[in-house]
This record gives C-alpha cells, sequence and structure tokens, in this order.
C-alpha cells in the first residue's frame, strides 16, 4: 500500500500538476508540500499544520482528505470516507479576501447609490410640478389685445429721424462703394512676365500708397516683401488659411518682389484687382511676384 506522499504525489502526477502548481493553488510553501510527498512530516511546523496542509494538497488533486488524516493518527479506515472531496480553489486566506471585498463594496456603494435615487426624486418632483403648472396657466395672463397709446407729433418726429438716419447710411455707403469703383478703375495691370517661377506685372495707378491684400486659401503661406533687386525685406508674414491681411508699400519704393512659400494658398490683389499670379504656370511651392508702379511719382509731382 502506498504510503501518505506516495498517493499524493502519484494523484498530483495523474493531474498533470506541478508543485509550482500545487503552490499557486493551496498557498502552501513549496518545502512544505516537497516534505509531505517524502512522509517527513516532522519537517511541518506542527500536528496542526500537517493536518491541514495534507487535507489540503489532497483536496487540490481532487481526493477526499478523510482516509489519509486516519492514516496520519493511526487510526483505522472507516468505509464512510470513500466518497470524494471536490477540489478547492484558492486558500482560506483568499476566500476570506473575496468576501471580504464584497462587503467593503457594499459598505462604499450603497449611501452613494441611495443618494443618487434621492436626487433622482427631487429631480423628478421639480420636472412634475413645472409641468403642472405649465397646464394650469401663467400666473399673470397675458392681455388678448394691447393698445399702445402715442401722439401724432412723437411719431411724426420718430420717423423723420429714422428716414434721415437710412438716407445718410445709404449715402455713405453709396460713397465708399463709387470711391473703390472709381479706384480699381485707376489702376491698369500689364503682365510683363509670367514663368513657374516668377510673374512680373507693371502697374499704372495714382493712389499711393499702394495696398497688397493677400488671404490665405487652403493652408498656410509664407509671404515676404522687399525692394526689387535688393535683399531689404520689410514686410514678413505667415497667412492662415481664411486669414486676410493688407500690406502698404512704401512711397519711395517704385518696385517690389513679393516672394511667396505655398503659392497655391493665397491670393493676392492690389487696390481692389486680383492677380493671376499662379494660374498660367501654377506651383505649390516658391515664387516671385514683381510688381512695377508707374504713375505713382507723376501724380506726387
Amino acid at each position: 500500500m502506498d504510503t501518505i506522499g506516495e498517493k499524493l504525489k502519484k494523484d498530483r502526477i495523474e493531474k498533470g500538476l506541478t508543485i509550482g502548481d500545487l503552490q499557486r493553488i493551496t498557498k502552501i510553501q513549496r518545502r512544505y508540500l516537497e516534505a509531505i510527498e517524502e512522509n517527513d512530516f516532522d519537517a511541518l511546523p506542527s500536528d496542526y499544520y500537517t493536518r491541514t496542509f495534507v487535507r489540503q494538497y489532497a483536496e487540490a488533486v481532487g481526493q477526499n482528505p478523510r482516509p489519509l488524516l486516519r492514516r496520519l493518527e493511526g487510526k483505522p479506515e472507516n468505509p464512510n470516507d470513500l466518497a470524494i472531496a471536490d477540489p478547492v480553489k484558492g486558500s482560506r486566506k483568499s476566500k476570506y479576501d473575496q468576501t471580504s471585498r464584497s462587503k467593503t463594496f457594499v459598505r462604499n456603494y450603497l449611501p452613494v447609490t441611495l443618494l443618487l435615487l434621492l436626487v433622482l426624486a427631487i429631480f423628478g418632483t421639480v420636472i412634475y410640478a413645472i409641468l403642472l403648472d405649465s397646464e394650469q396657466g401663467p400666473l399673470i395672463p397675458t392681455p388678448e389685445k394691447t393698445t399702445v397709446v402715442k401722439s401724432e407729433e412723437s411719431s411724426s418726429v420718430a420717423q423723420s429721424e429714422k428716414t434721415e438716419t437710412s438716407s445718410s447710411e445709404e449715402t455713405t455707403e453709396t460713397t465708399k462703394k463709387e470711391k473703390e469703383k472709381e479706384k480699381t478703375k485707376e489702376l491698369k495691370v500689364t503682365e510683363v512676365l509670367d514663368s513657374p517661377q516668377s510673374v512680373k506685372y507693371t502697374l499704372k495707378s495714382s493712389a499711393s500708397p499702394h495696398e497688397i491684400e493677400f488671404k490665405g486659401l487652403d493652408g498656410p503661406a509664407w509671404i515676404g516683401i522687399q525692394e526689387s533687386g535688393t535683399t531689404n525685406m520689410f514686410y514678413q508674414y505667415t497667412l492662415q488659411p481664411g486669414e486676410t491681411v493688407t500690406a502698404e508699400i512704401p512711397e519711395e519704393y517704385d518696385d517690389v518682389d513679393i516672394v511667396v512659400g505655398a503659392s497655391n494658398n493665397l491670393s493676392i490683389g492690389v487696390e481692389g484687382k486680383l492677380l493671376p499670379f499662379n494660374k498660367k504656370n501654377p506651383v505649390t511651392g516658391k515664387k516671385i511676384v514683381t510688381l512695377g508702379f508707374e504713375g505713382t511719382k507723376e501724380n506726387k509731382d
């Protein structure tokens, strides 16, 4: 007949478990498990732990521990102990921890749940009261008909003031539009050169100083303005999509170079007229737009 240790070891191997697996299941130290398999029960801390460890070992490998405990105590076998116990799943400590966590969860979240239910009940009561009041109508009923009494003199004065204000605004707007149209008519643009790298225009205009309008399109674009033939850059800006900025050309400059990065991401207008600088030879990168102004000096003289 196999000893207690031999029987337990054989059952463990049949279950396909290693000593390490058994240690994780029972939470018993490896040296104690090895001592049980070697029947070295003196290596265990006490008789109590010997009985406890043997019981846990047997239950872990699916064996009924009672016959083994009777043999351990030197008692004869009992036919009633033949039933096989279900294997344990975890140690007593893990079961205690699980129960403790459940109690802690209930203790922590039950007050919050009750408070939430109370808030919902109050909120529902307020909504019900509002609906009830709306069905009964407003506290101060709105009169079916409102009569406004106004003297003829005050009405006439107000109408006159309104007419004068409207007429003044229309006159100002009309004057502004006429000036813009006249300004655009005065500007004459002549294309001198158009290549993928550079474009040159001659502009005849009596306006001074000249204003250049840049408008962002689909992406950001960099702008730099300098006197033609020099590196004297007097204006730099990074234009964002949808943004519009205006740059003023100093009166002493007759020719300027507009250095543009990401040419397809902006439009250029001079005194209200757009320049098709990137239409014939479109590029997505750098381009130099040269503007030569004529008529400014004659206008100043």
